[in-house]
């Protein structure tokens, strides 16, 4: 991948959600120095919900239901589709990095959970669907009116919107395989991507920076709430590994693609040793302590 230039154009981060996380953007920030930079969401992140009236201010300022909505900048990095990115900063260089995608569902399905109605209180009736997280680990991946985020969110991400793509609804599997040509011929659009299992991908982000980067550990997990907390091993049954399965099939071909490039990878081995990590970290979190730290 090209390094960024000197005197650089905008940068946007395609932000996947529960991937990589606050952390990075801090650094990128800090390495970018930008004169303007804008976050939030847009509308691919909530599907068929459209009752943002019901959101408090600070919470409806940070969403953009359409890509002019968002200000002129030369860093963005939020949870947006890469259409709105291309739509509305159409110079800027793109970048995202990937999480292997059983382990993301998993810590979305641990960090939604983890919230408290106080916490949720700004979100209107959209906090009614983050709260379908209380529900056993299967029962939650099989929720329609969170698919947006469940649903192979790399490839929505890339492609959103498209005809292929329901907003209220999961993927027919006999399209999977139309949607992953078209994501990977998106994801091969970016000016840098990578995976975060891959040892050294910090490094790899840096060189591409062409400036340091200072990736400090963030945590974003808060203890869970004592009437939501189970044993994980109960919630990994075969119902639940086979909802992960359906609701990651292309995303899995997409990381494994960029995994797979990576000099030295064993894309197969890394996505084995990536969930083990992630289940292992995860389960004393459901339990009512602190992640494990990896």
């Amino acid at each position: 991948m090209d390094r960024l230039p000197a005197g650089h154009p905008a940068v946007a981060f395609m932000h996947i959600p529960k991937t990589a996380g606050t952390s990075l953007v801090l650094a990128l920030r800090r390495a970018l120095a930008p004169a303007a930079s804008v976050g939030g969401f847009d509308a691919s992140l909530f599907g068929d919900y459209a009752d943002f009236d019901t959101f408090d201010a600070p919470t409806r300022a940070a969403i953009h239901l359409r890509p002019h909505d968002l200000p002129p900048a030369d860093f963005v990095a939020g949870h947006f589709a890469l259409s709105t990115l291309m739509g509305r900063y159409p110079r800027a260089r793109l970048l995202s990095v990937l999480r292997e995608p059983r382990s993301r569902l998993l810590s979305l399905w641990l960090f939604w959970r983890s919230h408290s109605d106080e916490q949720l209180a700004g979100w209107g009736t959209w906090a009614d669907r983050v709260r379908l997280a209380r529900l056993p680990l299967a029962a939650f991946l099989r929720a329609p009116a969170v698919a947006c985020q469940t649903d192979n969110m790399i490839t929505r991400a890339l492609l959103w919107p498209h005809p292929l793509i329901p907003d209220g609804g999961f993927i027919a599997p006999d399209d999977e395989a139309w949607l992953l040509t078209d994501a990977r011929r998106r994801l091969a659009q970016l000016s840098f991507v990578d995976v975060v299992e891959v040892a050294g991908w910090e490094a790899r982000l840096q060189a591409w920076l062409g400036r340091p980067l200072d990736l400090a550990r963030c945590n974003e997990t808060t203890p869970m709430p004592r009437g939501l907390r189970g044993d994980l091993a109960r919630e990994l049954t075969a119902s639940a590994f086979d909802a992960l399965a359906a609701r990651s099939r292309i995303d899995t071909q997409l990381w494994t693609t960029v995994a797979g490039g990576l000099a030295g990878s064993d894309a197969d081995a890394v996505r084995e040793e990536a969930w083990i990590r992630t289940v292992a970290r995860h389960a004393p979190l459901l339990a009512g302590g602190t992640p494990a730290m990896a």
